[in-house]
């Protein structure tokens, strides 16, 4: 086969709104085909029953990191499961505002892949860190790329919120959804990704239980780092100061409020 025809056969398999960039992605990924190979019209084999997998994968819309089983994130590849949440870039702005201060200790609410926590822990190499991850899936995910990278002695992984124990920094990309909002969010998002981490019955209500947690398991010069939407900033940011945190909102390139930091007032 040319590798041209394997790009073509793939970029037709695929909705015209998936860009170019990321059928050269699977071609590499899961073919071992590179652009350049594709430029020149190399011969290759291809094994056509992976083929024909990728290709029914890809007419029936599934996300690129649910058919290669990998999501790039904070410059790292996480290996990712369906019925995993896939990881976002704009959630890397919560990693890097979690490191613009020190912390030897933290906590990640709803860890899914565990790419948030890892990324934390490779970054801060000092730290110790305690995933919190409600399904099984996830942490399996959430282990596995622990192993990979070669942190796993410092991350414990739970299934609930620990009883004991403070945390310089509590951090959560939680679902902070409305499931009124379901008709707008994605497609692919809604059909193929674990619904309870996308959407929630009352996402500030679990605003507040996360915040209630951290009145009690935050250290004195803490930080709690959440990832938002903006239609419920002004929401989150009432509950917070009524609880007696400061608050700072910070937006995405998109200018839209996306992450919010807490931490005691003085």
């Amino acid at each position: 086969m040319k590798a041209l025809d394997l790009f073509k056969t793939l970029r037709c398999s695929a909705s015209s709104d998936v860009p170019d960039s990321t059928i050269y992605n699977l071609v590499n990924y899961i073919f071992g085909v590179s652009k350049i190979d594709v430029a020149l019209n190399k011969d290759i084999i291809v094994d056509e029953g992976e083929l024909r997998r990728v290709v029914y994968l890809l007419g029936e819309n599934v996300p690129f990191a649910y058919i290669t089983g990998h999501e790039a994130f904070y410059g790292r590849d996480f290996y990712v499961l369906p019925g995993v949440f896939i990881p976002r870039n704009e959630t890397e702005l919560l990693v890097e505002l979690a490191l613009t201060e020190s912390f030897n200790s933290f906590l990640d609410f709803g860890s899914g892949s565990g790419a948030i926590a890892i990324s934390l822990l490779l970054e801060n190499t000092k730290s110790q860190g305690v995933a919190v991850e409600i399904s099984h899936v996830g942490q399996l995910c959430t282990k596995y790329n622990a192993e990979k990278f070669e942190v796993k002695d410092r991350l414990s992984i739970v299934s609930t919120l620990p009883e004991n124990g403070m945390f310089d920094l509590i951090i959560s990309n939680p679902p902070y959804v409305a499931y009124e909002l379901f008709e707008d969010v994605d497609y692919s998002v809604k059909t193929f990704e674990p619904l309870q981490a996308v959407f929630a019955e009352d996402p500030v209500m679990l605003f507040r239980n996360i915040l209630t947690y951290s009145l009690s398991h935050l250290s004195h010069t803490g930080r709690v780092i959440l990832e938002i939407d903006s239609y419920v900033e002004s929401e989150l940011k009432e509950l917070a100061l009524s609880l007696g945190f400061l608050y700072e909102v910070t937006k995405d390139l998109s200018q839209f409020d996306r992450i919010c930091t807490l931490s005691a007032s003085s």
